[in-house]
């Protein structure tokens, strides 16, 4: 049986500024992503890449299968706190709250010995007419790119 060996690399979480009447800790990324090494080859690899990225539901945007890439547009995908980090308003998690949308685009490269999986979240807080919208910073926990690097490997 494989053994499922990664990395998730640079996730820093820092506090964010004061809003005029309500606060919103927004966390900023630095640099994230999940790398595992395979032992496979690059194309093989890349194959089953587009294959579980177009099970999912993802489109792809562009690949190049030479230079080892395959980029998707943003899916709406509804992340849960523990798959993302949206922030919060008066302690209460952006993800928990309903009002809240998130999409998801992934970057997968591969080399000749590793597999890279970078996501990218973009949300938005849709509290209704009274209130204004909010672009939120999200941030991933790296879970939801652990997942994918499953279906792409195993």
């Amino acid at each position: 049986m494989k053994k499922l060996r990664g990395l998730v690399v640079g996730v820093l979480l820092l506090p964010g500024l004061e809003g005029c009447a309500v606060k919103n800790d927004t966390p900023v990324i630095i640099s994230e992503y999940f790398a595992i090494e395979h032992f496979s080859n690059k194309q093989e690899v890349l194959s089953k890449a587009r294959q579980a990225l177009l099970r999912d539901g993802f489109q792809i945007l562009s690949a190049d299968l030479e230079a080892g890439y395959i980029s998707t547009s943003l899916k709406n995908w509804k992340l849960l706190p523990n798959q993302a980090h949206c922030g919060t308003a008066k302690g209460v998690d952006y993800l928990d709250d309903n009002h809240t949308k998130t999409e998801v685009a992934f970057n997968v490269v591969v080399d000749d010995r590793a597999v890279i999986v970078r996501s990218n979240i973009q949300g938005e807080y849709l509290p209704g007419e009274l209130a204004k919208n909010l672009t939120l910073n999200c941030v991933s926990r790296g879970v939801i790119e652990v997942e994918m690097a499953k279906k792409i490997l195993f």
